[in-house]
């Protein structure tokens, strides 16, 4: 009775607050294997001292078609932008650098997400009409060491997770708040 009032998580946060949070752990001990296990996406460990859950966004759902389509035009995207910036003039090389970037980065997202489907459900062969689930998760990065200067370093990182049907959570991508991509529809 005394409970009935307590705010807890449901099971579904709780499951992506514990992914993101084995993450963290792999990552601070720089544990190759098992960020593997729970990640399709690289990131620098080096001087990274801890993380914590700042906010769990809500679950977008995404068909497993619609996402093997958006990974093969974003290399068709990136492939264009890459012929532009090989062109560019002076005048035109920072922006069309800066262009290069962004669909490297969303071709990267999506071929991740496409990676994480066959991690987050091994031995599954995944239908196309198949739904999948992500979710945002807002983090605090934490830096520190030699490298890094005398007061540690933090900073707000966009990670997003994705889980197939009857899967568990995979973390697919990782980018400063500011940086991240937003890719289309997960």
């Amino acid at each position: 009775m005394l409970l009935a009032g307590c705010a807890r998580e449901a099971p579904e946060i709780r499951e992506v607050r514990k992914t993101a949070e084995e993450y963290f752990k792999a990552l601070e001990k720089r544990d190759v294997k098992a960020i593997a296990d729970c990640a399709t996406c690289l990131t620098s460990t080096n001087s990274f001292a801890g993380a914590r859950v700042l906010q769990i966004l809500p679950t977008h759902r995404v068909r497993m078609a619609v996402l093997d389509t958006l990974m093969r035009e974003s290399f068709a995207w990136q492939k264009t932008a890459d012929s532009l910036w090989a062109l560019a003039t002076e005048a035109t090389a920072d922006s069309l650098f800066t262009r290069t970037r962004h669909f490297s980065d969303v071709a990267a997202t999506y071929r991740n997400a496409v990676r994480a489907v066959a991690l987050s459900a091994p031995g599954v062969t995944v239908p196309s009409d198949s739904t999948l689930e992500t979710r945002a998760v807002r983090a605090r990065f934490r830096y520190a060491g030699p490298v890094v200067g005398p007061h540690p370093v933090d900073r707000e990182q966009l990670l997003r997770l994705l889980r197939a049907p009857g899967g568990r959570w995979i973390v697919f991508s990782v980018y400063p708040v500011e940086q991240d991509p937003k890719p289309e529809m997960i």
